[in-house]
């Protein structure tokens, strides 16, 4: 599990002090990706992406992935829980995630933690969900 309590900043903070470190490595694309790597490298040069105007009443984001041999046995829910209550604790009230919107399982489990459809427009591939962080732990 990834996340940050303030997704503008980690934005600008990426853009100025971590991408710089690897992007000599992972030059910027020149023409349109044509495997999964290549769409990885393209993504990594546009961390403003994560800047969605729908999405800014949500300033906390986060992403999880567990492998399929820790999924239903309660480690998810308790990595949210956790770090719902973190940002609760700091003062940050809401955070949204996306999500791939053909990801079935993955937005039950979402709904079951209270998330919610944030409307954006266009949004491609994927759905864009919020919450408050008040309701952690409940």
């Amino acid at each position: 599990m990834l996340g940050t309590a303030d997704t503008p900043r980690f934005v600008a903070d990426y853009r100025a002090k971590w991408l710089p470190l690897v992007a000599d490595r992972y030059p910027e694309p020149s023409q349109a990706p044509r495997s999964p790597d290549e769409e990885i490298v393209a993504l990594l040069h546009r961390p403003e992406r994560m800047l969605v105007p729908e999405v800014a009443d949500y300033p906390a984001h986060l992403h999880i992935d567990l492998l399929p041999d820790r999924q239903g046995r309660g480690y998810g829910r308790a990595l949210m829980e956790t770090f719902l209550r973190a940002l609760h604790e700091r003062g940050v009230g809401a955070v949204h995630l996306s999500m791939v919107s053909a990801n079935r399982p993955a937005r039950a489990f979402y709904d079951r933690l209270g998330f919610h459809e944030i409307a954006v427009p266009d949004p491609g591939p994927v759905t864009y969900l919020g919450r408050s962080t008040a309701e952690a732990g409940r």
